[in-house]
């Protein structure tokens, strides 16, 4: 199994210090983000949809190996609650400029669309859906958790998001080839803390390493995204786990500021 482990963004004032230089340019945060990661989820997207213009810089400004994850956007998911519209094809257009970089989109739902309510729509979506890319759905009503879910999302080759959340009870059910985790916490740490840990996750971290470890030989691939909302520092989140996953310890600049345990 393949383990790709990056950050819910990259562009936080909090980091500048613990991982930016306090006097680097914003425009070079992602080039420098990206010679200590390997991928990254573009949480933006879930807020607005980019400029093909921006996008091309992202590509520009990341190795070739370089990954991209992205959410779409809530226009889509939680206002139009699926319904088809023009912001699907607009969001799409968007992220052609990262070329093969950009490898799964993440569709995430908010807790009260069910997975009753979204089947018929979310089964229109898929056929419309670029087949270069993969899908992760992220549900957060209990409905999501069931056999019937399952079935649809493993049919259609759709990965149903693990996620560490409030309020949400994720049993860890594998519907396709990789597996797609989210570690997003409570969101009760400040963003004016970000770049500072403020929990100690690492119970919970040993339990999803464990869940891993359950599925090794059965998926391909595994992606794991740190919230800085889940320890107040996300780059030091994907540092603990890789140590728990032994992938090894990876630096950056301004790493001796942040202890790991």
């Amino acid at each position: 199994m393949d383990v790709k482990i990056g950050c819910t963004g990259w562009s936080y004032k909090g980091w500048i210090g613990p991982l930016y230089p306090k006097t680097m340019p914003s425009t070079d945060y992602l080039k420098h983000y990206a010679k200590t990661f390997d991928i990254t989820e573009i949480n933006s997207t879930f807020y607005k949809i980019p400029l093909p213009y921006t996008t091309k810089k992202w590509f520009d400004n990341t190795q070739e190996n370089f990954i991209f994850t992205a959410k779409l956007p809530k226009q889509i998911t939680h206002d139009a609650r699926l319904r088809p519209g023009p912001y699907l094809d607009q969001f799409l257009g968007s992220i052609k400029p990262l070329g093969s970089k950009m490898k799964i989109l993440v569709i995430q739902f908010p807790p009260s669309l069910s997975f009753e309510e979204a089947e018929k729509n979310l089964d229109k979506m898929v056929n419309h859906l670029p087949e270069n890319y993969r899908y992760a759905i992220e549900g957060r009503h209990p409905s999501w958790f069931t056999e019937s879910s399952y079935r649809f999302l493993s049919d259609r080759k759709l990965c149903l998001v693990w996620n560490e959340v409030q309020g949400v009870l994720n049993p860890a059910h594998a519907t396709t080839d990789f597996v797609y985790l989210r570690l997003i916490g409570d969101r009760s740490i400040p963003e004016e803390k970000f770049g500072t840990i403020q929990k100690d996750q690492k119970e919970s971290i040993n339990k999803w390493v464990q869940r891993l470890d359950e599925i090794k030989n059965k998926v391909s691939l595994a992606v794991v995204m740190a919230n800085n909302h889940f320890e107040g520092f996300s780059p030091h989140t994907a540092n603990k786990l890789r140590l728990a996953l032994d992938l090894g310890e990876i630096t950056w600049y301004g790493k001796d500021q942040v202890k790991l345990f």
